[in-house]
């Protein structure tokens, strides 16, 4: 379905009041001097500007801490989020990121029921992004920062008003009872300025492996694992065992694969021992393995890894070296 109404944005207070009182809604908000996805209580604490938040909402679908299942003396008790929930002012990157999400945790051999329930029961409300951020690099992604149609329903500005194209049924459910102007056009998008290209890494697994000097890539690398935390796309994770009143139970936590750690088998064998063969890895697994896997690029250009390394690593600049070194054409 496709609906296009248009909304003065002085309605958008009680269009979200509205959802408020039905639905957990997520928005951008100040928190300790960054802006993130929270959950709001009334319109007000909501920040409406066109800032990136800090981190993406993806923790809404994939909890940073998500407790998955207890176990009583005969049975195993699974544990399920059943709330609807509205993520509001989604940016395209971040809608994006989603789609590259739920092909990994849906779409393969296995199906995280999880995540897949948390999908079901989230509405997306997008909206774009009016200038570039720094550090951002969707464009060079293939994404328009302006638009997206991976999401519920859309908002672009058109000045006094919101131009809102409903893309779903769950989208339509939000404008439920409500009387708003139909749009008679769709509204003008307007595209990222053309890069000349898509940044991809377009190369056999054994020419990365022997080609690049990875040790010289991740020379400045702390292995801090920021980048990993606040990526939109990244979903590493482990299980932690504990005891809750009496009861074991068990959680599922984010992981990363750039600590030490992460791949150490019980044996004591460690087969990412180095930090360059970490930084290998993260690299290959975002512009080649789910590719691969997938059909997606598991880097969407946000640039949130870029603006907050404390090393000053920028994932743009060692992929369009990479591609560089191995004889192709940047752009």
């Amino acid at each position: 379905m496709m609906t296009r109404v248009v909304m003065p944005k002085s309605k958008l207070g009680e269009l979200v009041g509205g959802w408020i009182e039905n639905y957990r809604v997520a928005a951008p908000v100040i928190n300790s001097g960054k802006l993130v996805f929270e959950e709001i209580k009334e319109f007000s604490d909501m920040v409406l500007d066109d800032e990136l938040t800090y981190k993406s909402p993806k923790e809404y679908l994939f909890p940073q801490v998500e407790k998955i299942m207890s176990f009583g003396e005969n049975e195993a008790r699974i544990q399920v989020q059943d709330r609807k929930t509205v993520i509001f002012g989604v940016r395209p990157c971040d809608l994006h990121a989603f789609e590259v999400m739920t092909a990994v945790f849906t779409k393969g051999k296995f199906i995280d029921t999880y995540f897949e329930k948390n999908l079901n029961n989230t509405i997306f409300a997008g909206m774009g992004c009016l200038a570039e951020k720094s550090g951002c690099f969707c464009s060079d992604r293939g994404l328009n920062r302006n638009y997206s149609s991976a999401c519920d329903i859309f908002f672009s500005d058109s000045g006094e008003t919101y131009t809102v194209e409903i893309h779903t049924e769950k989208g339509a459910e939000l404008f439920s009872g409500l009387e708003f102007q139909e749009a008679a056009s769709p509204a003008a998008i307007p595209e990222n300025a053309a890069s000349g290209g898509i940044l991809e890494i377009d190369a056999d697994e054994n020419d990365l492996f022997s080609k690049i000097d990875w040790a010289k890539i991740s020379e400045k690398c702390m292995g801090c694992g920021i980048c990993t935390f606040i990526c939109p796309t990244c979903h590493c994770f482990e299980f932690r065992d504990t005891v809750e009143g009496g009861e074991p139970a068990r959680y599922r936590c984010w992981d990363s694969c750039m600590y030490p750690r992460f791949t150490l088998h019980a044996s004591g064998h460690n087969p990412r021992a180095s930090k360059k063969e970490r930084y290998r890895q993260r690299i290959m697994h975002k512009y080649l393995y789910v590719k691969h896997n997938f059909g997606y690029t598991a880097c969407t250009g946000c640039g949130r890894c870029i603006r907050s390394c404390p090393a000053g690593m920028n994932i743009k600049s060692v992929v369009a070296g990479i591609i560089g070194e191995l004889g192709r054409e940047v752009f």
